[in-house]
């Protein structure tokens, strides 16, 4: 192999490889954007998960002081007339 060849093969190496590194760089930036949208929709969702946890336990609690009182309204009255 003369030196001319050798460096039209290493040459044409080169390029190969930069090729690939730019397809690389390429998709490791799509990779990164997407990452980067997923990370603030997690964050939009553990949010409403968030609020959604504590309407639901207010909820509950409604429930349980409604059903407290209406024992209390049948009870008290009940224990009075006695």
């Amino acid at each position: 192999m003369t030196e001319e060849e050798f460096q039209k093969t290493t040459t044409s190496r080169l390029d190969k490889i930069e090729e690939t590194l730019e397809t690389t760089t390429s998709r490791l930036d799509r990779i990164e954007e997407t990452l980067e949208k997923l990370v603030v929709e997690q964050e939009k969702f553990n949010i409403r998960i968030e609020t959604y946890q504590k309407s639901s336990q207010q909820v509950v609690n409604l429930a349980f002081g409604l059903i407290l009182t209406s024992a209390l309204a049948i009870i008290i009255p009940a224990v009075v007339n006695r």
